[in-house]
């Protein structure tokens, strides 16, 4: 059977199909995120199942985040960050699910923020190093990196 039988790497590359059903109306919805998100709806709900297999069972879910009411010099100087990188992680648990976990591009947090896309990957690894987030997933061209936003 040496002829027929799949090397290791070989499944590892493969493709494989399966079907989901839903209503009409949640599949125009789908379309809908996957076309505002920039990707094609068969990688919008790959996402979605990434995420999905990749969340923590256990993980607490995050308590409701008072945006007007925080305050991002205290936060800074708690956590030793830079004002920047406070209103980066602000941003991040605004856009947050209750399990913490959020998809956004670079390009999408630059604009939040008010910053040059170039500073959010520097942001992004100062709030890595503090603690205060994780890496759920690295981005890739045309999907953006889901990251796990803790503490506060």
């Amino acid at each position: 059977m040496g002829g027929f039988g799949f090397k290791e790497a070989e499944r590892a590359d493969a493709v494989y199909r399966y079907s989901v059903r839903c209503d009409r109306a949640t599949s125009t919805r789908i379309e809908a995120a996957a076309r505002k998100a920039g990707i094609s709806v068969t990688a919008f709900v790959q996402r979605h199942f990434e995420c999905i297999l990749d969340a923590r069972p256990n993980a607490p879910k995050l308590a409701f985040f008072d945006v007007a009411g925080f305050d991002a010099v205290a936060f800074s100087k708690r956590h030793h960050v830079t004002l920047l990188a406070a209103r980066l992680w602000a941003n991040l648990r605004v856009h947050a699910g209750e399990d913490g976990v959020v998809q956004r591009f670079q390009t999408q947090l630059a604009e939040d923020i008010g910053c040059d896309h170039a500073s959010t990957g520097r942001l992004i690894t100062a709030l890595l190093e503090a603690g205060l987030l994780e890496t759920v997933r690295r981005g890739k061209q045309g999907a953006p990196a889901a990251y796990r936003v803790i503490g506060g």
